[in-house]
Parts: structure tokens; sequence; C-alpha cells
């Protein structure tokens, strides 16, 4: 008969006690007992297994760091050696962070010994790595001008590698999640080495990077550990990525001096515009490198508003850049630079250029006049003894005039040479013969012209050469001519003084400031006024665009005689605003003419400047 104790197979010596078995938890990480932030939000279990000696009715206590907590649990009547059992441990001890010693007591309720069980450790983790600050990933060094671009990623070996700081909390398993932009981008989890030396890297390749398509878009990560605790977006790095060949396709630039299919003198003079149309997605501080031929003009800058405008806006051309190209066929073409670097080009507009000019060549054709033509010599052409030049006295007054223009080598045969008489419309023409050549030329200007005019103190006579097939024309300069006529002329001996400007500034110019609503041009008592009180006013703007020929829509020529109050005070005729913002920029010349017994006197010339442009604005 076997009288051994029947739930014990197993002999012990009292000096060599049997340890209690570790308890387990099973929602625990095996590898160091964290639990996550998703297992705390069930009941933690800590279990065990019934004790070799135990009988119903011991007890058993969970041991918190040593500490006894929670209930004391018996064991159960059914709970027999190797049955499995539990503790509960409570939630008040799992509020703070901190790696725990989990046990039990277990005790022998009879004769009230007890034994501790081996410890097993939980680790309680609810604090976010990196905590109030995660500093940003550490880029190479050649982003730090705020561009990549396909050749400096070519030059890192197709790969950005970047460092993620140090940061508070870093431990073995944290993944760390990167975005560019709002777009997630390569992962990592950390492993133990890279904590030991503090040092995480990530990379990100060219495949991820052309993904993201060329944008300048924040950088960051977030870190989630292995609780589950997810950290603040780091601190971000912005640049921008230029990796896709820039187009070459943006629309051509417009040029509408070149719509008629041709650039001449004219148009260069005058400063050729050249449109930039909307290319694709436009931004203002976008910079626009227009190219005439081989020559870059200065880059022009997108402010902000440009970028919704079409065309953008208008680059000037000045002569000097367009003679660089020479005639024929000029290609035009603009490049758009943005953040330093080539975002696209356009497709070219081909041109055709002619500036040769007839006659001489000009040697400063920014001016409208070819300094190389000499000025023309007027003559009377009375039997008086003083036929001084540029001066039609009273005598030469009723005969025709000879115009004297000296000899260009440069000049050829069928050039035609137009001479402009003061403020008549229809020149006295010249065409050059065989005959002709290699001596000045002489031009008879008829009396019916020099009537028409009138008499002045300087009259301006200047004349042009052109010559069929080429459409540009050489201008001289104005000489100027004293005509005089029989009897008490309007303005007497002293000939008839200038008009006065009366709102100009200091400046001698006009502007909004004082003439807000037009500007008035004014006429003073002269001498024989009551004899001769019929005036008209001859009035025109010039600008840059227009050269020397008056802006279209800006010239005035109107008449008044005037009244008794007038003749005494004087009379002011009017400008308007519309007339001055037509010329906008530049300057203009008035005279007036005074009806007299043998035809029209002519006033001194009055000039001033215009500048009704608004900063910013225009006019």
């Amino acid at each position: 008969m076997c009288t051994s104790n029947p739930r014990s197979l197993i002999t012990r010596k009292k000096n060599n006690p049997r340890a209690l078995n570790a308890p387990i938890v099973p929602l625990a990480d095996p590898a160091d007992g964290l639990l996550t932030l998703e297992d705390l939000q069930n009941s933690i279990i800590a279990t065990l297994v019934v004790w070799d000696d135990a009988l119903p009715g011991d007890e058993y206590q969970l041991l918190w760091d040593g500490k006894a907590e929670g209930k004391i649990k018996e064991i159960a009547i059914d709970e027999t050696p190797g049955a499995s059992i539990f503790l509960e441990i409570p939630e008040f001890l799992l509020v703070n962070d901190g790696r725990f010693e989990v046990a039990y007591r277990a005790t022998n309720a009879a004769g009230g010994l007890t034994n501790d069980s081996d410890p097993t450790y939980i680790i309680v983790d609810k604090t976010a790595p990196g905590g109030g600050l995660l500093a940003g990933l550490i880029f190479p060094s050649v982003v730090d001008d705020g561009v990549l671009t396909s050749a400096e990623l070519s030059g890192l070996g197709d790969v950005i590698s970047t460092e993620v700081p140090g940061y508070t909390g870093i431990a073995w398993g944290d993944y760390i999640q990167t975005f560019w932009g709002e777009k997630p981008g390569p992962t990592h989890t950390v492993v133990e080495d890279e904590v030991t030396m503090d040092e995480v890297m990530i990379d990100f390749d060219r495949a991820f990077l052309e993904s993201v398509g060329d944008v300048a878009e924040p950088v960051y990560y977030i870190v989630t550990d292995r609780a589950g605790n997810v950290s603040i977006k780091s601190q971000t790095k912005t640049f921008s990525l230029f990796l896709t060949p820039a187009p070459t396709d943006f629309p051509a630039p417009l040029c509408p001096q070149a719509e008629d299919g041709v650039v001449d003198d004219a148009d260069a003079r005058a400063i050729v515009a050249v449109s930039v149309p909307q290319y694709p997605d436009p931004q203002a501080g976008d910079k626009v490198t227009l190219y005439w031929g081989d020559s870059a003009l200065p880059e022009a800058e997108l402010k902000p508003g440009d970028e919704t405008q079409n065309p953008i806006f208008d680059i000037n051309v000045r002569y000097s850049t367009i003679a660089l190209s020479r005639d024929g066929e000029v290609a035009l073409r603009y490049e758009v630079w943005r953040s330093n670097f080539l975002i696209g080009s356009s497709t070219e507009l081909m041109v055709n250029v002619n500036l040769e000019l007839p006659g001489p060549v000009d040697p400063d054709p920014e001016t409208p006049e070819n300094e190389n033509l000499d000025l023309p010599i007027i003559r009377g052409t009375s039997s008086s003894a003083n036929n001084d030049d540029n001066v039609i006295d009273e005598e030469d007054f009723l005969l025709e005039a000879k115009a004297i223009i000296g000899w260009k080598n440069d000049f050829t045969i069928s050039d035609q040479i137009h001479l402009y008489w003061g403020s008549q419309p229809i020149p006295v023409t010249f065409q050059i013969e065989t005959i002709d050549l290699d001596k000045d030329i002489t031009l008879t200007i008829p009396n019916s012209v020099i009537t028409a005019e009138g008499t002045g103190e300087a009259i301006k006579v200047y004349y042009t050469v052109s010559h069929d097939g080429n459409p540009n024309i050489s201008k001289s300069f104005s000489q100027s001519v004293e005509v005089r006529s029989e009897g008490d002329l309007p303005g007497g001996e002293a000939g008839l003084f200038q008009p006065v400007y009366t709102s100009a500034n200091d400046n001698n110019a006009i502007s909004p400031v004082l003439s807000p609503d037009g500007t008035p041009v004014f006429i003073a008592p002269y001498e024989n006024i009551e004899n001769y009180p019929r005036v008209t006013l001859v009035f025109h703007g010039y600008n840059a665009a227009n050269g020397s020929t008056p802006v279209p829509g800006a010239s005035l020529e109107e008449t008044h005689t005037l009244d008794a109050d007038e003749i005494v005070n004087g009379y002011s005729f009017r400008i308007s605003d519309s007339k001055l913002r037509l010329i906008c920029t530049g300057h203009a010349e008035a005279y007036y003419k005074v009806d007299g017994p043998n035809g029209p006197v002519n006033s001194r010339t009055a000039s001033v400047l215009i500048r009704m442009a608004i900063p910013g604005i225009g006019c």
C-alpha cells in the first residue's frame, strides 16, 4: 500500500526548498515585458500555476516591486497542483511609466509559512518619442541653396541619405515614417546598434523623388514607438526639386511690330516690344530672360499679379541689341528661371530684320535723326544783294526758294529726297539720277509751300532719304529758317513769342499733379493783335514708342478768333487729359500761327516734358 502523499511524487529535503516559478503576463512582449497602449486598454493579468504543495485554502497575492498589492486569493478545491490561476494587476499600478517587478507570494494557510516567487518584469511606456521637440532631418549640404537638381542627385548616386538626429527616448523598434509634403516616404525601424551609436539614416532614392514631382514641399517625419506612442511632427526642411528635364515647348514670344513681315529701322528706333505669353504655372518671382538672336537681355522678374496676365508682360528691345544680330532672319526665344534653376524655355519666333538705311550710316541710331546727313541750306531767289542762307526776306517771300543738300558718297541712283517745310504735309520731292552723282543736290521749293506756311523766326525744314524696296528712311536734323514778309505783321519786328504751359511744374513737366483734367497752353497778347486776332494752336506729342512721329491721336490743331477781352488778357487753349495720357511719358511741342496779311505767321516753338504715368500703374 502506498502511503506517500498522492499529491506529490517528489520528496525534497527541507534545506533545499523549491523556488516558485515567475508569473507570466501574457500581454507583455516576451522580449522585454513591454505593454502597449492597446494592451493597457484591457485588464492586465499575471498567470501562474498552482505550486506542488498547495492545498485548498492556501493563499497567493500579487507582489509589485516586492510589495504586496491587491486582493489575497485562495486556492480553490478544484485548483490542483499544475493548474493555471491568475492575479489581476490593479489599474492604478499601471498609471506611471517604468519597468516594474511582478511576482506573487504563496502562503501555507494552516502553517503560516510564506514563499515569494521568482519575478518577471513588465514595462509601461506612455510617453511619445522626442517629447516636445523633434529635430528635422539632416540633409546633404548640396540642398543648402534650396534646390536639388537632377545633376546634383546623380552626383549623390541617385540617393539622398538623411540623418535622423538623436531624440529623447530613442529605442530599438521605433518606427520612423517620413513624409514629403503629404506623400508618405521611406520608413525605418530602429535597431539596437543605432540606439547605441545615436545615428539613424534614411535614404530617399531617385524613384521616390521623381514620384513626388518638381515641387517645393516640407519634409518631416513622425516616430511611433513599440508601445504605440506617436510623436509630434518633426521640424521641417523645404527645398525645391528640379529633377524633370526642363520643357522646351513654352509658347513662343510675340512681336507685334514684326507682324507686317519685317522689323525695320523705324520699329527699332521706337524700341521693339516683345511679349512673353502665359507659360505653364507662372509664379511671382520667376525670372524671364529674352534672347534676341544670341543676345540675352537683362532678366525680367514677375511681380505679384503678373502671373495672371496674358501676355504676362512686354520686354523692350533697344536698337543696339537689334543691330547686333544684323539684318535677316533672327530667332526670338525666352527662358524661365525659378530659384536659379531653369524650369522651361520657349519655342522660337522667327522675325525678319532690316535696318539698312538709304544714304550714309547713322552713327547714333538711338536718335531719330541721322547725324551723317548735312543740314539743308535754304536760299532765297530774289535779286537782292542780301541773300543770307536760311533767310527768306520780304523780297524772297513771294518767290520760289532753293534747298541745297550736301552730297554723300552713300547716295545712290533712285534715292528719293523728300524735303519738308514747316507743317506742310506734302514734301518737295527729288529723285537722284545719274546726272546728279557726286555733286550737291538742289531742290526747288514752290512759293505756294512757303506762303502756305507763312512767316516765322524759325520755320523747321528737314529732309528724308528713301529708296524703293527699302522700308527704312533716313532723316536729317531740322534747319531753322527765318521767313519775313512785308507789312505790319503779327508780333511786329520781334516776332511771335512761344506759347506758355502755365501748369508745367518746376521741372518743365506736365503731370496729373498740376494738370488733373488736361493742361492749358497760354497765348499772350502780341504786337498788332487787334489787327490779326485769328490764332491757330498746333500741338504734337512724342514718346519712345513712336520716335519722331507724333503719337497718333495726341495732336491738336485748333483755331480761335480772339474777342475784345482776350485781345487784352490773352487766351488759353486746352489740351485734353486723354491726349496727354496717349503720350504718357515723353515730350510735347506747341506753337501757334496767326493769320497775317500775306499768310500765317508762326510763333517760336515751346517744348515741355509729359509725365502722366503713375509708378507701377502707368497711364
